[in-house]
Formats: structure tokens, sequence, C-alpha cells
């Protein structure tokens, strides 16, 4: 029966700490002594709006499992409810735990967590006089008066009065005390029997096996797939045998679940056996001789329908599907053991299968590290408190896929001889750690003054370092050729990542917080963490020191703006600005260097429109940009903790700014006649400097069309609102360039080329920085548009290769692309698609990948020939039938230390 519609308060971020619920709970359940009445707290916390996180959830799961496992205890309170009062509470909370469910994977998994502690609610058990079977039975003529007044007082009167998990086992145990004597009816034996299988069900208290035949065989539609699993469970067969039948019964019963509370319950035990078989094969497979065709082909297998039962269970489901569809792409090739292109094809999806995992490991440990504290208040056993909490996070599905996907990351990096490292930028640093959870928090901290080596989780790959970091490792992957990386490299920062947990805990385990270290980077691969004597870190701060005295000196200041001219006020051809980063940005005179080149390099470079410095300098002023820039600068004087606040109101209060009409219209004008979509980008004059690339600092908008005035005209306001992003002003407060004065944004408009067919971004540079070998291209490509790079804020990794210049141009790959999504074009603006790599040519066409790769590389090294000097480019390869195009959007020279 499905529950009736219930309204759940929508997930609200207030700042509300998980502790308030576990005291609202302490408090409560001390003055709701009845199950009946434990159960309506629960309701009322869901209708009341105090469940909407995950660390509330986690609270409530914990306290209904303390409740139905006896953990805290429940009494008979003085009111008279029928079993019927417990089976409308939880109807009405499972239905508002559905709606938990939907906001989320990790929502899901706790609340289908939650579902075992609650009565069933079957119409038996919602009529109004439920479970009449035990009054027919303490009424029997067949039956001494004395064991008719215990079944009377302990069991009927009790269940119809003040139900609770305790009437089960006082059932129990009375059965038990008539099987001993011996001595009653076999027709007497038979009911009670039948009425402890009615209270087992309401207080779902059933096994797999009694689940299977009291329901999985009584239901035509499941029979046939009930009996095959039960054969297998019961008669020998290899658990991954088992497994399949059990895959196959999940598929049926798993669409039903939602719509009924006994199908829920039957895949809750599936899935809990499915734990037990994946436990079984995860030991099998580790402990067997590795590599061979068979082994790969068991674990393919295997890893397939781990990650089935995750999908059947509502978590991950389309990530898990496209992983599943790329393994089994790749099962059929592993006859022999898997070809180098084969294993890459393989690490990339096993880490992107280990981000499933990863990504859902971090919500629970989040949510239920509360838990204990709600233990504690209610006074429940430390050691069940710690099993319970042990058991949400290592009994899951997803625990053992980790296992498998884990086991296939480790054999096929070692088949492929791929590095467990990424070189972002090599070298050595000295410093003293600092660990965080995101590298953005580096800003809040105090720095040493002999220098950061910085360990975090997390990159969001647009972040500005602060100039005192010396190192950084992260528990990710990055582009090589992303915003964050290229700034590494600037500032002269090592910097090594890894998809690997096991192998970043263990360097994290040598680098104690504010230990001094020395971290070494090498381009090859390897990071490993060194301890640092006092010495070394004094002698490594004063050659900082000194290495920026004498920047200071042979500049005669810090970081140089780029040269300002404010005359211009019209719009004009890039084209026209080759020569002049003086009007409009390097960027926009770039682009128009890029099309002047174009035909000769061999690519296709947009027609663009530049809005020169002079139109903002004339628009962007007032009274409310002049205050918000003073405490914004005060702020960032003060080292304030309002410094992102402070930024965002600048942000806004230029957006409240307008742009000259004749400006638009010019625009528009001046596009190439049937332009239908422009990028609207940013070209600054502290960007694309001699020593300061920018890039990335500022935004910019796809998708706009210029037709439409009002969008033509917030985008140009949000480029130039993005000089006070936090990651700029952040850099030119770093860099010691003015937060306003004297700075200025041109705009680039350039038409969006139509993506019909493939289309592929690239950063090319015409010199492998990490190596430092001008006589390689080094690239990195991703499926769709190019933000996915460049921002690196999602995660994943590129397609990296490195190609000679010299003829043959030869290609050695690195790695493929593992990134879930890819941006596509799309009207109004970029939208994220899944990528199913199994049917994705770069991917399983390697003769495809290198050619394409040779390709980018000679407009590469073309463009570098042009521009007299390593350059760092962007664009996009776009396959139309056999036909190939490559673009450039952007070209800027190589920044390094």
């Amino acid at each position: 029966q499905e529950p009736p519609a219930a309204v759940l308060p929508p997930p609200r971020d207030d700042g509300r700490a998980p502790e308030g619920i576990v005291k609202r709970i302490a408090e409560e359940d001390g003055q709701r002594r009845s199950w009946r009445n434990k159960l309506d707290l629960s309701r009322a916390l869901l209708e009341d709006g105090e469940v909407t996180s995950l660390n509330e959830m986690a609270c409530m799961q914990a306290y209904l499992t303390w409740v139905a496992s006896g953990q805290i205890k429940c009494e008979e309170d003085g009111s008279h409810h029928r079993p019927c009062a417990h089976a409308d509470a939880s109807r009405k909370i499972s239905a508002m735990l559905w709606q938990f469910a939907g906001f989320g994977d990790a929502q899901r998994f706790i609340a289908r967590r939650v579902f075992p502690a609650l009565p069933s609610y079957a119409d038996h058990f919602t009529c109004a006089v439920p479970m009449t079977r035990i009054r027919d039975i303490a009424h029997r003529g067949d039956i001494p008066h004395e064991l008719k007044q215990e079944i009377k007082h302990t069991l009927q009167n009790k269940l119809h009065r003040c139900a609770d998990p305790g009437d089960m086992v006082t059932c129990h145990n009375l059965i038990e005390k008539c099987r001993r004597e011996n001595r009653y009816s076999g027709s007497f034996m038979h009911e009670f029997e039948i009425f402890y299988k009615e209270l087992k069900e309401f207080f779902n208290a059933g096994g797999l096996d009694e689940k299977c035949h009291t329901i999985g065989c009584s239901d035509d539609s499941l029979r046939g797939a009930t009996e095959e699993f039960l054969k297998r469970k019961h008669g020998g067969w290899l658990p991954n045998d088992q497994l399949a039948a059990l895959a196959g019964l999940r598929e049926l019963v798993a669409p039903r679940v939602q719509a009924e509370q006994q199908m829920l319950l039957f895949d809750l035990e599936l899935e809990k056996y499915a734990f037990v078989l994946l436990s079984q094969l995860a030991g099998e497979l580790e402990h067997a001789q590795r590599g061979s065709g068979d082994w790969w082909g068991r674990l393919l297998h295997v890893l397939s329908l781990s990650l089935k039962q995750s999908e059947l269970s509502g978590i991950g489901v389309e990530e898990c599907a496209a992983v599943g569809r790329e393994l089994s792409a790749c099962a059929g090739s592993v006859g022999g053991g898997p070809s180098t292109f084969l294993s890459m094809r393989l690490a990339a999806t096993a880490d992107r299968a280990l981000r499933i995992c990863f990504l859902l490991t971090q919500q629970l440990e989040a949510a239920y590290s509360v838990v204990p504290k709600l233990g504690q208040a209610l006074r429940v056993d430390g050691h069940a408190v710690s099993v319970f909490v042990e058991a949400e996070m290592r009994t899951s599905v997803l625990f053992q896929v980790s296992k498998f996907v884990q086991l296939v990351m480790q054999e096929a990096k070692r088949a492929a001889k791929l590095p467990l490292w990424t070189a972002i930028s090599a070298g050595t640093g000295i410093g003293r750690v600092l660990r965080c959870n995101e590298l953005s928090e580096a800003w809040t901290k105090k720095l040493p003054a002999e220098g950061a080596i910085v360990f975090c989780n997390e990159a969001g790959g647009d972040e500005e370092l602060p100039p005192l970091v010396r190192g950084v490792v992260v528990a990710r992957d990055l582009p090589v050729l992303s915003h964050l990386a290229l700034r590494a490299r600037q500032l002269g920062a090592v910097f090594g990542c890894t998809t690997e947990r096991p192998l970043y805990e263990g360097l994290l385990a040598k680098a104690a917080d504010g230990a001094g270290v020395k971290l070494i980077v090498e381009a090859v691969g390897d990071v490993r963490v060194e301890p640092a004597s006092d010495a070394e870190l004094k002698e490594a701060a004063a050659k900082a020191s000194g290495a920026a005295k004498t920047d200071a000196k042979s500049e005669g200041r810090k970081a140089k703006l780029g040269q300002l001219n404010v005359e211009a006020r019209d719009v004009m051809a890039v084209v026209d600005l080759a020569d002049s980063p003086q009007t409009a940005g390097s960027k926009a005179a770039s682009s128009g260097k890029l099309e002047s080149i174009a035909d000769k390099a061999g690519f296709k470079a947009p027609k663009g429109q530049a809005v020169p410095f002079g139109v903002m300098t004339t628009s962007v002023k007032g009274e409310g940009v002049d205050a918000a820039v003073k405490a914004l600068q005060e702020a960032l004087d003060s080292g304030s903790a309002d410094i992102a606040k402070l930024a965002e109101a600048a942000r806004a209060t230029v957006e409240k700014c307008s742009v000259p009409k004749k400006v638009l219209e010019d625009l528009l004008a001046g596009l190439p006649e049937g332009t239908d979509r422009v990028a609207v980008r940013s070209s600054a004059n502290s960007e694309d400097l001699e020593g300061v690339s920018g890039a990335g600092l500022h935004d910019s908008v796809l998708g706009v069309d210029p037709k439409d005035k009002a969008a033509l005209e917030r985008a140009v306001l949000k480029v130039w609102s993005s000089m006070f992003t936090l990651r700029a002003v952040q850099s030119r407060h770093a860099a010691g360039m003015p937060l306003f004065q004297g700075v200025a944004m041109g705009v680039l408009v350039q038409p969006m080329v139509s993506l019909e067919g493939r289309a592929y971004a690239f950063i090319a540079f015409s010199k492998h920085v990490v190596e430092k070998d001008p006589s390689s291209v080094y690239l990195e490509m991703c499926v769709g548009l190019g933000e996915t790079l460049a921002s690196a804020d999602q995660p994943g990794t590129p397609y990296r290769l490195v190609v000679k210049k010299a003829a043959p141009s030869a290609v050695k790959l690195l790695s493929l692309a593992s990134f879930s999504y890819g941006l596509q074009d799309a009207s109004g603006g970029p939208v994220a698609v899944r990528v199913d790599y199994s049917k994705e040519k770069l991917s399983t066409d390697q003769a495809f990948l290198e050619k394409l790769a040779q390709d980018v590389a000679a407009v590469a090294a073309k463009v570098e020939e042009c521009y007299g000097t390593p350059m760092d480019m962007e664009g996009v390869v776009l396959e139309r039938g056999d036909a190939r195009e490559v673009h450039l959007v952007q070209a800027r020279p190589i920044v390094e230390a």
C-alpha cells in the first residue's frame, strides 16, 4: 500500500548545528517512554523540519535503530493505543523518508537504513483492531487456565495496550516454553507459530530465507527468480553464481520498493546478502594470482555485478550504469591480459568508479560524525555506538565495490606502467606542513614564515596560491594545464596529486601538522616526503626572501600592470588590435594576432569584437563602487575574514552599472552575419602579462544571444565585475598590484562555432613544462567544451599526451580521460552531459586519439613559431564526418617561475 502524501520541508542550510537534534532527542526521549511515543517523536521531527541534513537523519536513524534493538528501553506509559497507531506513525515517517531519499545518494543511503527499524503498516496492521489471532489463542479451550492467563496478560493485553519490540521476545519465550513442555495440541502450536510470524512481520524481524518464502514464493511474478536464487544459495553454488541470481531477483523487486513496504524490506535483506557474497569474492580475488586473462575476466565480471547492486539500491544509478557499460566493453578484450591501451582504459574507468565510492564515503563520514554525541546523551553503551557507526560505514555494497575498484586501479596502472602520482609542478619544496580539507582554506590560515607545504583533500582548480606556499599535495587528480597548475608553476611551488587514497594517506602519515618537511615531486610521477631540519627551513626561507628581493630590485617594484589607454570608447575588431594590448588588453590583442595568422598556421579563429578599456572606466564608477572598493581594500590590508563577502559585494555593485547602448549595438553589427551565440570573455590589463598569467581569474560567459541586448549587457557586466572574484582579488594582492586603481577590463566578444558533430576541447603547451622539454608539445583534452580542463572544478583525469615536434611526431600517451561529464553546447549556455566512454572514439581507438593529438601539436608548434616564444593555447577540435577542424580561441605566452 502506497503511503499517503506527506510534505517534508525542503533541506535548508541555515548554519544550524547538528547538536540541536542531539539535544532535542535526548530531552524528549526521557518524556516519551513508550515505543509509540518514540516513533511519534521521529514523525514530529520530520514534520517540524528538524531533520533536513544528513547529520540529523543519521541521528534519527541511530535513535530508531537503538530503540528497535533494545539499546534504548521502551516502557508502558499508562496510555492505551493498539498497534494500528504505531503502523500509522510508520506510514507517515516512511512517506517523508522517501522524500528525503530523493535529495541525493547519501540521503537515499541513510533513509534505506531507517526503514527496517519501523513497524509494518500493511493493511492487517492498520485496521481498527489488528492482531486478533492472539485473542483467539488466549481463549482456546484446549489449553490450561494458567497458560491462558499468561498469554492474555503478558502478550495479548500488552500488545493491544502498548506494543514494543520486547513483545516479540515475550512471544518467542512463550512458544519455546510450550515446545519444552510438549503437552499442547498440534492445532494450538500451529496457531501460535502463525501468530509469531505475524508478530515478526509487524516488527520487521524476519530474515532473508523467511522473506523469500513469505514474499518471493507467494508472488507469481517473483516465484521463479526466488526459487532459482534459493536453489543456488542452499545448493553450494559459487558466490558469483549466487550473486547473478540475486541480481536477477532484485531487478524484479527493486522497482516496487517505494510502493510496497514488504518489497522494500525484502530488497534490503537481498542487499545485505549481496554484501556477504561480495566480501567472499573480494577475498578470493585479492589472494588469487593476479594479471592473467582469467583473473581479469573474473574481476571485471564481479565488479560489474557489484555496481549493479548499487544501481538497484538507487545509489549512483547513472554513474554505475555508465561505468558498467565501459567495463563490459573492456571485458571482451582481456583474454590474454589487457594491452597497454586497454590497461589505461581500465585505470580511467576505475578512477571514475572510485569517485562514486569516495564521494558517498565522505558524505557518510560527516553525517555519522555526530552520532557518538547522541549515544552519549542517551546513555547508550559506548561499544554499541561504535559498532553502529562502523557497521554503517563498512557494511555497504559500495564498500566492497571500492575493494574491486582498487584492484583494477592497481593492476591496470602496473600493466600500463603508469605513475601513481601526477606531477603538476616538479621540484623540491621545503616548509612546514599545513593540513586542510580544501586548498582554498590556506588563505584563511596564518602561514609559517618558513613557507607551507599544504596537504588537502580537495582543490577546485581556480584557487590562487598564497605566496608562502612552497608545495601542495592533493588527494585527487587535476589537469596539469589547469589554471591552478599554471599558477603553481608560476610561483615555483612544487605540486603533486593522486587518486590513490592509500598513497596520499601514507604520505600524510609522514607529515605531521606543523612539521618541517621536504616535498619532492619528480616529473616521472614519484612524490615523497622527507624530514627537514631547522637549518634547512631557515636556508630555504632565506633563499625565497632573497629571490623576492632580487625580483623587486630588478623590476623596480612589484608586478606591473599592463599598459593602459582609456581614450578609445568604440567597439573595435580584434584583428585591428593585434599590436595594441594597451587598448583592450593582451587577450584581445592576442586573439587579433591569432586571427591574422590562422590561415598560415592551419587553424581557425573566431572573428571577434573588443570593448576597449575606456568603456569600462566611464561606466564602472560612482559612490557605490567607490565605497565597495574602499571596504574591500581595508579588509585586504587588515587580513579580515570578510574579504570573500566584501569581494562579492563589490561584484554586485559593478553589476548594477550599465553598458552604453551604442556599445551593445556596435557589438552586434560587427559580428559575422548569422552569429546567434557569442562567448563574452575578459581581457584585463592584469592578466596575460610577462611573469603573470592570471589565467582563470576572471569570468567568461558562454552561449549569449547577441541580439538579446539585456542578456548581452548582463554578460558584459558580469565580465567587468569578475575583477572582484575572490581569486582575482587575491592574485593582484599577492602580486603587489593595486585592487582597482589603474586596473581595467576590456571585453572580448567572439562568435561561438557551431559544435555539430563531436567536439574535443584541448589546452596545448608548445613546451613540456613539467619536464622542461622544448622539443615536445604537452596536450590535455576532454570531451566537450574546455572549461572542464581550465577550471579543474570537475574531478577526474583528462586525456594527456606528449607529442614530439620533430618528424615522425612520436606520441606518448600518459592517461585516458575519466571525467564523468562533458560540457556540451546548448542554447542558453553549456550543459553538463554524462560521458559514455564505451562509445567515445578517443577512448576506444588509439590510432584516432594519437592522430588527433599530432594535428593539434602541429598547430601548437606553428603558433609558437609565429609568436617567437613557447605558447599556452586553448581551443577545440571539431569532428564532422571525415572532416577535422582545429579552432583556437586564445593563446598566451607560457609563464614559469
